[in-house]
């Protein structure tokens, strides 16, 4: 995991450019205490030893952790799950929000709220995309083309290291999608409250008009597809 230290970061956009939208607005400061997030999204293999773990497809309230969506990389052999072949280091997609709280809970940890994804994104310069102010699309995984191993595009970092943070697979954050400002005492932090939840990041099935860092991605929580994953954090010491 990454330490992403404490201060202020500009979290937003005007929504005045074409490929920026309506809920981005207005930009404005957040102040985050010091966290922890993952350098990569959570993997095939290692989801595939969660599930063997947990020993159930349903959280404690019912919920579905994953869909056999035609998609999802993983598959049961003797009744454990396993990564298909060749598939291991791939960000592990299909899973709902409810799959991706159940496994951070599981490994310690958490989802990030929007806001620290966002920053541990962007950092604190404001810039549009991980790497900086420019669409570049050697730096990361867009188009109709397969998952790649997670880390494929180093070049793509963010300023504090974080990879993967644009195309590849969405990843779910814990924050339920309200309009800005964002607030963590609002309510959009309470898990059991109903509603969308805001996925970050973009996907490789995705357009690159909303692949930036900024941009709110806002599925039903029991939604699930092969372009939607996730990556964890926890609290700062």
């Amino acid at each position: 995991m990454i330490l992403i230290p404490a201060g202020p970061f500009a979290m937003g956009s005007e929504a005045t450019a074409r490929d920026e939208d309506a809920a981005e607005k207005p930009p404005h400061p957040v102040d985050l205490p010091a966290f922890y997030i993952d350098r990569c999204e959570v993997t095939n293999a290692r989801y595939a030893v969660f599930l063997n773990a947990f020993g159930r497809l349903e959280d404690d309230a019912g919920h579905p952790l994953l869909w056999a969506h035609p998609g999802l990389q993983l598959e049961q052999a003797e009744g454990r799950w396993r990564p298909r072949a060749g598939m291991e280091d791939n960000p592990v997609v299909c899973v709902t929000w409810y799959g991706a709280m159940a496994y951070a809970r599981w490994a310690g940890k958490r989802l990030p709220t929007e806001a620290e994804w966002e920053k541990a994104a962007r950092g604190m310069d404001g810039r549009k995309y991980p790497w900086g102010a420019d669409l570049d699309f050697s730096r990361f995984r867009l188009g109709f083309e397969p998952l790649a191993p997670v880390g494929s595009y180093p070049a793509g970092a963010s300023p504090y290291g974080c990879l993967d943070m644009a195309g590849n697979a969405w990843e779910w954050t814990s924050s339920l999608f309200a309009p800005y400002p964002y607030d963590p005492a609002d309510g959009r932090e309470d898990p059991a409250a109903p509603g969308r939840r805001v996925a970050r990041g973009g996907s490789f099935k995705g357009e690159p008009e909303i692949a930036h860092c900024s941009y709110r991605f806002r599925p039903e929580p029991d939604f699930s597809h092969a372009y939607l994953g996730f990556r964890c954090a926890k609290d700062g010491e």
